[in-house]
């Protein structure tokens, strides 16, 4: 019997415990208000090694209502934000595939209207976030980082990290080997374009976190450390994006 799994929307979590159920709650929402049901569209929850409790929540959750909306895949060890992100995508079966974030700044209603410009687009076609309301310092971070991108890789796109980002699971074969750490969202649309797909782009909000702190922006040291980490990253992938 042909399956009828149309969508499935990666989630990495690193000790998002206290936002998952909200998550599901707003994503099953999303989707049910787009005429979804759980046989046609899936959240799959990446525990990224998480210590916060993330495994026995979602064991828990699996038991409840939502359980046919979503499924886990469960990282013993920390494999980075693009490591967690590629683990989640080959454990997809769906034509279309995709990839936000867990903390409820991007509204996952946001990947859903994605998924519905994908299908009307066409397969060469990957539907990404552009964010429209942050703050200056945050703003200024994001072009300096495009700018190193541009000036390693000879790759430019706006706002590389805005989510979601949603395509065909055929740029799939074209992500081995990829960043692990926060390079991956540029390494998925410098692939895209190399694949010859068409880049859309759609205004998305950015919304406050809701629950706990951001894991690479408090304070300017931690700022300074992970920005270091990413100059590395770009430099180590430089050779096989040019």
């Amino acid at each position: 019997m042909e399956s009828s799994l149309r969508f499935e929307l990666v989630v990495p979590c690193f000790n998002e415990m206290l936002s998952l159920h909200a998550l599901i709650e707003k994503t099953v929402e999303s989707a049910k208000s787009r005429n979804l049901n759980s046989q046609q569209f899936n959240l799959v929850l990446v525990d990224n090694g998480s210590a916060d409790g993330t495994q026995q929540l979602l064991g828990n959750l699996k038991e409840g209502f939502f359980h046919d909306w979503f499924r886990v895949v469960r990282l013993d060890h920390n494999l980075g934000y693009g490591g967690g992100i590629l683990a989640g995508l080959k454990a997809t079966t769906a034509p279309i595939i995709g990839f936000t974030h867990a903390d409820l700044q991007c509204d996952p209603a946001d990947a859903i209207e994605a998924l519905l410009e994908c299908q009307n687009l066409g397969e060469k076609v990957l539907v990404k976030g552009q964010r429209v309301n942050r703050n200056l310092a945050d703003w200024l971070v994001s072009r300096v980082y495009e700018l190193a991108v541009g000036v390693l890789w000879g790759f430019w796109c706006y706002d590389l990290n805005a989510q979601p980002k949603v395509f065909h699971r055929t740029l799939l074969s074209r992500l081995k080997p990829s960043p692990q750490g926060i390079p991956f969202d540029a390494f998925v649309l410098y692939s895209a374009q190399k694949d010859g797909f068409f880049i859309q782009v759609r205004k998305v909000s950015l919304r406050s976190r809701m629950f706990g702190e951001s894991h690479w922006a408090k304070g300017i040291l931690n700022r300074l450390k992970t920005f270091k980490r990413v100059l590395q990253e770009l430099k180590e992938f430089a050779s096989t994006v040019r």
